[in-house]
């Protein structure tokens, strides 16, 4: 560990410690102790372990995710499904299974998640948490921070607080226009709508809906304002329903699947940045997207034409580029999600839905080009299963595991 820590400047060890992930960290920085909530604690069995406690966030889901691939293959734990694998993993139930996989670098010890261990609270889940406790029924539990309007800046670090801004008056309402002149205003701290003189169409409703009733309702569409300004309309972020109000086959989904699991808010599952969910369009302020693999710890189970997919999502500011950046490790290429309409959600995986180079192309199994680089195939098409020309196997072999890329911070 001390030479872990010789490897960083101005390494202060009152207040930082190293990422104890047993492989290479992706991340190359230290954990702030100030910053615990962006961090999952680890127990290593060896009490004279001097490796740390702590593993950034992206470090911890690409190693849960080998330890996992150990166990699909170990005794009993073939049997089980996907949900009952992550179960178990950490309980005494699949850890005795998998412990194998979980060596420690001390080489004396095995690593596990530390179960009792609460992370910190971040500011926005504290606020989530407080509104949904207000005993009057008519609050609207959103966050409402007066500010003049943010300028989107490149080089936010992985993990911090992507700048929200929200103002108490006058629900924005269509996306629509982006030309034309804004309305005079007398009033120096209440900033520009992304849209102005459009109908309003967040009606003030009460009724219960396929939510739950435990998701925020959206006041106003300020914090898009980080966007571009030719960004700023309905076709780069999804407003409206497209049917009758309620009735959205893709909204009602997602709110019904995580209010069943009692979920309101989700994070990035680049930089861990938490979002809030809200009850109408756009839902969040990024996107989601399905995919068969299980990216973070914050990937949701859910079934889909009775195979299980995993709900994910990636905050606006690493779709921009403006917080995390994802760099293939065979190529270097960076992955480029600023095409892609926020709000709303992906019925395949957007991550392997363009693929940079042939090794993206390759059979999981054998490493063979499983189609030709210069055939190109709809998004979609990348996230199915198919056979691989060479071995025949069956597999996502277009869908590669995030420990491919590397996650750095836009700076």
């Amino acid at each position: 560990m001390q030479q872990d820590q010789a490897i960083f400047e101005n390494f202060d060890p009152s207040t930082m410690t190293i990422c104890c992930v047993p492989s290479l960290c992706p991340i190359g920085e230290p954990i702030s102790l100030d910053k615990l909530s962006e961090a999952v604690k680890i127990i290593c069995n060896n009490e004279n372990c001097v490796e740390g406690e702590y593993m950034h966030k992206v470090c911890f889901d690409q190693w849960e995710y080998s330890v996992l691939t150990f166990l699909r293959s170990t005794g009993r734990a073939r049997s089980w499904n996907e949900k009952q694998r992550l179960q178990n993993l950490w309980t005494k139930k699949g850890y005795d299974l998998a412990y194998k996989a979980c060596g420690c670098k001390c080489g004396k010890g095995h690593l596990r998640k530390d179960l009792d261990w609460t992370p910190p609270t971040t500011p926005i889940e504290t606020q989530i948490k407080r509104k949904r406790h207000r005993k009057k029924k008519n609050d609207k539990p959103c966050l409402q921070i007066t500010s003049t309007n943010p300028v989107p800046k490149p080089g936010l670090s992985i993990g911090q607080q992507v700048p929200v801004n929200r103002i108490r008056s006058s629900s924005i309402s269509s996306m629509s226009s982006t030309s034309g002149s804004p309305p005079n205003s007398a009033s120096s701290d209440c900033p520009l709508s992304p849209s102005w003189g459009a109908k309003n169409i967040v009606p003030e409703r009460k009724e219960r809906h396929a939510s739950g009733n435990i998701f925020c309702r959206r006041l106003d569409y300020s914090s898009f304002n980080l966007l571009p300004r030719n960004k700023i309309n309905s076709y780069h972020i999804k407003i409206e329903d497209e049917g009758n109000h309620g009735n959205d086959e893709i909204r009602c989904f997602i709110l019904s699947t995580l209010s069943a699991n009692k979920i309101y808010g989700v994070n990035c599952i680049f930089c861990y940045n938490p979002m809030i969910i809200f009850d109408r369009y756009p839902l969040i302020d990024g996107t989601f997207f399905t995919s068969p693999r299980h990216y973070s710890s914050s990937s949701i189970s859910v079934k889909i034409d009775g195979q299980t997919q995993f709900l994910n999502a990636v905050c606006m500011a690493c779709l921009e580029g403006w917080n995390a950046l994802l760099l293939c490790k065979y190529c270097g290429e960076k992955w480029d999600g600023s095409d892609l309409i926020l709000g709303t959600m992906y019925s395949y995986d957007v991550i392997a839905a363009t693929p940079c180079c042939q090794e993206r192309l390759k059979c999981n199994s054998c490493h063979e080009l499983v189609i030709p680089p210069d055939v190109m195939l709809n998004f979609s098409h990348y996230s199915r299963s198919i056979p691989c020309p060479s071995c025949n196997t069956v597999d996502y072999h277009f869908i590669k595991p995030l420990t491919t890329y590397c996650i750095t911070s836009a700076c």
